[in-house]
């Protein structure tokens, strides 16, 4: 059998909605030299953010047809089967080290920042003790969690993403079983209290 080359937009939409069972949208396109279409004077997430109005589908053809209408598109995925912890770089890297002896943790590189994925409903008990808190202001985690399915995340291969560990596994094309945030929390909090002790020195 032959891996999915989660490069392609329309493979790694049929991964998405056929394989993992995640409901999955085509987005906006990041244009060389001309930005995002949604023409939005710098956009925050050009290439990488939903359409107005567009609803997920398991539909992996549907999805696939909005890719080829619209090369380049992102893949968005509403956080309902999952939960997005997004941590800087170096942070995520250095929990992944360890997370990696645990077991496989779909997680994907977008730009200077680490999306792990994991159990949905689950994300806030990754937050390491004391952050983000107001209280805790003068030294925030710089932590985000999305979770619900109010939220969304936009996957690889959309612009300036792309897959670390995937969501499943090589060639089986079987789901990766996500962890519960709980498990991430205690190596994220190790990985942040060495990212904050190299920023402090």
């Amino acid at each position: 059998m032959e891996p999915i080359n989660a490069r392609i937009p329309a493979e790694a939409a049929r991964a998405f909605a056929g394989i993992l069972r995640w409901p999955v949208m085509a987005g906006h396109r990041y244009r060389p030299r001309a930005g995002c279409t949604c023409e939005v004077v710098g956009c925050p997430t050009p290439g990488a953010h939903p359409l107005a109005g567009a609803s997920p589908t398991l539909s992996y053809e549907k999805v696939a047809a909005e890719l080829e209408n619209a090369p380049g598109a992102a893949l968005i995925a509403p956080t309902m089967m999952f939960d997005a912890i997004s941590v800087p770089h170096a942070v995520g890297m250095a929990a992944m080290v360890n997370l990696e002896r645990i077991a496989a943790v779909p997680c994907f590189i977008d730009g200077p920042r680490v999306v792990l994925l994991v159990l949905p409903s689950t994300g806030r008990y990754a937050v390491p003790p004391g952050g983000p808190d107001p209280s805790d202001s003068d030294k925030p985690w710089d932590i985000e969690v999305r979770s619900g399915p109010g939220r969304w995340v936009a996957l690889p291969p959309s612009h300036g993403m792309r897959w670390d560990t995937t969501p499943w596994f090589g060639q089986t094309e079987t789901a990766v079983p996500l962890l519960s945030g709980n498990t991430l929390g205690i190596q994220l909090a190790q990985a942040f209290k060495t990212y904050r002790g190299r920023v402090a020195s």
